[in-house]
């Protein structure tokens, strides 16, 4: 912090309570009389010692009661320099600015007090000292923006009190955040004057993009769209202004720069589907630009349409299906294969559902299936899972985040299973596997081990270039013991498979489980022979064996030929945390315990919305379904006819989700899609009833910048044609940064909504980092959700002074605007006045006169205390 010297012109002394005074006489005439009735056996020297001590502390005590304070006037000057040290600038115009600040400093007065503050991104104090290579450093780092207004708010707080307070801006005025004037007028209530010198950089070659505008942000689909993209530029050349829509290059134009006057460019779409667009046009290939970070803009639209889900299935030719019927029935399905499916939070956005039909949890990949737990709970979208041997339990979804969304709970009973099954892992534990895919395999091991029953067995065993037993098999009574053995695995060297693989076999033959299947886990060759000879063997002996490769050097055909052998399943992964989800799903699949392949009618259990109009049930047999079991909470109208939820859904977050256990096409459905009118309706109304609900029926949302804040406005009806007044409307922001693929958005903040105009709400919020930002309104069940785009700001190196804001900040304060090498007018002197109490150093001498008090009293045991010293006496 800057240091200050004040003058003292004068002092006095004031009270706050000074009537208290008047107590001091009678105060201390009541003590003499307390004293001359005093029988105390001391000497009059002492009795008058303690009568002054005990006096003086009455008036001590009194006097700080009352109050008193110091009043001090002061007759001083201040000045605040700030220096724009951002990259419109340049080193060369940086450096002017320090010599105009130097200058102005060495020109001042005595008895005026000043500070240097440079601005940027950040408005810092000048440390003393500071060299040209320091501020150029600076100015690289710090220099991105320039926030003229945060840099005089920061310089308000440096003031010394009771000074007089002048800023003089030295700079070109070209501000890329916040807003100078309003800082200006705060500071001429607060009596601030602003003074401006105007310094620019050099005019460097530099191509700038100012701007993309659309039309209009929000659109039906098949709507025309433009989208204007303005530019600068400060030299001649050519380059390319190419246009992105949500990230894919859609467009785009050759331009021809010229210096001086912005240009623009129009681009035209028709977006075609109900989506939150994300524009984001570049200006790219233009030489000799010297400030590259300030050629993109971005604009952000919001189209809406029909009903649109999204519909991820397993076989794309048995998914035709339900696509042809919900095409009658004027629902949109955008079907998509699973496998590398990427899809950010702004392409689940524009889906007002999503259907996972038949699709492994592995397949899928931990970053979608965050993604799609987020969009259900805090976008408030729709989740739809239709079973078969791919879903549920069976698919993996065992303890993941899609089983946190579902109503049914993916793991049956124990107790409802009569019969036993038993498992035996291999798992490679050579020096390959170490770290990461050793400990994924343990989880999977252990995570075996408790998707299997107490009637089951599980053995494990570990292979490096021999075998080692892990965990014999054994009843899982409880799966703490062989979870410890599991994790107490480490990493060998070599790898050779043949030895383990004999012992599992050989644990599983002498069980007597109705089931009993291995699991086979490497990442590399192995040694050894005859694998698929004695995988046939294991098969006709009553085994089933599924393998898992992991990584790029496993020996994926030798894996292969031994499930097929084995009458198992073959997987392959280079995904180390997907480990767990095979072996559950494996699991659950071979031993039989979730999937009902077996002729039922299907039961109406309860009346409910989602099934209006199906008051009495027709509908012909479904072929099989996925096990599970209901949550406590959950709504399920349709039942097996072994009591087994088959239609269940629930609220989750602020969006719902719907489990279907058997499927919607030819493997269980083939009846219903063959013989059914009702499968068209029926469909719709699961879709409709769990999809995001329309936005905008009730309440609308905009959101805009105004300064450094964003402000959201909210107008809300409580029917057709009321406003709705005194409402409790909430907002919530997430950021969504340009990398969020896959990932959990991170909530900003949470706001109420205050009421500025009948059924009107408004809140701000500021953005602090560039990117996409999902406005969520709320009130009630009604909720709406929008974006906004907050642009990176963009230095410019134009070599220009924004002459108008300077003069127009100096003169709404009263301030002068200087040319360069001119003096600062005189200083006006501000008279301050300065209270500093004095209770406080009252209380410090009471303390030392109680000390003497005591002294004087008990005077005996002080000169016993003094005769102990070891001190010399005459």
């Amino acid at each position: 912090m800057p240091c200050f010297a004040a003058s003292l012109s004068s002092a006095t002394l004031d009270w706050e309570s000074p009537k208290l005074l008047l107590l001091i006489l009678p105060a201390v005439a009541l003590l003499l009389w307390i004293e001359s009735r005093s029988s105390h056996p001391m000497s009059a020297l002492r009795k008058r010692l303690l009568l002054v001590t005990r006096a003086l502390g009455v008036m001590l005590a009194l006097a700080a009661l009352a109050g008193p304070a110091r009043v001090t006037q002061t007759g001083r000057k201040a000045l605040g320099i700030i220096v724009d040290a951002s990259q419109s600038m340049g080193e060369e115009g940086l450096k002017k600015a320090l010599a105009e600040a130097d200058r102005v400093r060495s020109s001042l007065g005595g008895g005026i007090d000043s500070f240097v503050v440079q601005l940027g991104s950040e408005p810092e104090l000048m440390p003393a000292g500071s060299t040209p290579d320091m501020q150029s450093a600076w100015q690289t780092q710090h220099g991105g923006d320039s926030h003229y207004a945060a840099a005089v708010e920061y310089a308000e707080a440096l003031f010394p009190p009771g000074a007089s307070r002048n800023i003089l801006l030295i700079g070109d005025g070209h501000e890329t955040r916040g807003s100078l004037l309003d800082a200006a007028r705060e500071a001429a209530v607060s009596g601030i004057k602003l003074h401006a010198l105007p310094v620019a950089g050099p005019r460097r070659p530099d191509a700038r993009l100012l701007s993309l505008t659309p039309n209009r942000t929000r659109l039906f689909e098949g709507a025309s769209l433009s989208l204007k993209a303005v530019f600068e530029s400060t030299l001649e050349g050519t380059g390319t202004l190419k246009l992105y829509e949500n990230g894919i290059e859609v467009e785009k134009r050759p331009v021809t720069l010229k210096p001086g006057a912005t240009q623009e460019i129009v681009f035209n779409r028709t977006p075609s589907t109900r989506n939150t667009f994300q524009y984001r046009a570049v200006l790219e290939g233009v030489q000799g630009d010297t400030l590259p970070g300030n050629d993109s803009a971005l604009a952000i639209v919001d189209v809406r349409g029909r009903l649109r889900l999204l519909y991820i299935e397993s076989d794309a030719a048995e998914g035709r299906y339900l696509m042809q019927a919900m095409e009658k029935e004027g629902i949109e399905l955008d079907m998509r294969q699973p496998g590398n499916l990427a899809l950010s939070f702004e392409q689940l956005g524009g889906y007002d559902g999503v259907i996972l039909s038949d699709v492994p949890a592995h397949q899928l990949g931990e970053p979608l299936m965050n993604a799609l737990h987020d969009y259900v709970d805090k976008l408030g979208g729709g989740l739809i899972m239709l079973g078969g041997p791919g879903s549920f339990g069976v698919g993996g979804y065992y303890r993941t985040p899609i089983e946190e969304v579902l109503p049914v709970r993916l793991k049956a009973p124990d107790e409802e299973e009569k019969q036993s099954a038993a498992v035996a892992i291999v798992m490679d534990r050579s020096g390959s596997m170490a770290g990461e895919k050793l400990e994924m395999a343990k989880s999977a091991a252990i995570a075996t081990a408790e998707v299997l029953g107490h009637n089951d067995s599980l053995g494990v065993w570990a292979f490096d270039s021999e075998a080692h037993v892990v965990a014999p098999m054994t009843r899982l009574t409880s799966t703490n013991a062989v979870s410890g053995q599991i994790a107490a695995v480490a990493s060998g060297g070599g790898t050779n498979l043949q030895p383990a693989f004999q012992l599992g076999r050989e644990a599983l033959l002498h069980t007597k489980a109705r089931v009993k299947h291995m699991i086979i886990l490497t990442d590399g060759q192995t040694a050894g022979t005859g694998y698929e000879q004695l995988a046939t063997q294991c098969r006709g002996e009553g085994l089933t064996i599924s393998t898992v490769a992991i990584g790029e050097g496993s020996h994926v055909a030798l894996l292969q030929a031994i499930a097929s052998s084995g009458g198992g399943q073959s997987y392959s992964t280079m995904d180390a945390s997907s480990i767990t989800r095979i072996f559950t799903q494996d699991t659950l699949m071979h031993t039989g315990r979730m999937i009902r392949e077996e002729p039922f009618i299907p039961e109406l259990k309860e009346k409910d919305p989602i099934l209006a109009g199906f008051e009495k049930w027709d509908s012909p047999t479904l072929l099989g379904y996925v096990k599970t079991t209901r949550r406590t909470s959950a709504r399920v109208p349709l039942v097996t006819e072994a009591g087994d939820p088959l239609l269940a859904h629930w609220r989750f977050g602020l969006g719902k989700a719907t489990a279907f256990t058997s499927d919607a096409k030819s493997r269980w459905a083939s009846l219903w899609i063959a013989r059914w009118p009702g499968y068209g309706r029926f469909w719709s109304q699961v879709l409709r009833e769990t999809a995001r609900a329309p936005q905008g029926r009730l309440m609308d949302l905009s959101t805009r910048m105004q300064g450094d804040d964003a402000h959201i406005s909210v107008d809300l009806l409580s029917d057709a044609g009321t406003r709705a007044n005194n409402a409790a409307v909430t907002a919530e922001v997430f950021h969504v940064a340009a990398d969020a693929l896959g990932a959990p958005m991170k909530s900003v903040q949470k706001l109420t909504l205050r009421q500025d105009a009948p059924g009107s709400y408004e809140g701000d919020f500021k953005p602090t980092l560039p990117g996409v930002y999902l406005i969520r309104a709320q009130n009630g069940a009604e909720m709406v959700t929008t974006g906004l785009i907050h642009n990176p700001s963009t230095e410019s190196s134009l070599g220009t002074v924004n002459e108008d804001l300077l003069k127009e900040a100096a003169h709404t304060t009263g301030g002068d605007y200087l040319t360069a090498g001119q003096s600062l007018p005189n200083l006006e002197t501000t008279k301050a006045v300065q209270y500093v109490e004095l209770w406080p150093d009252l209380l410090i001498l009471l303390l030392f006169l109680f000390l003497i008090d005591t002294g004087i009293r008990r005077w005996e045991h002080v000169q016993g205390l003094w005769q102990l010293l070891p001190v010399k006496r005459a």
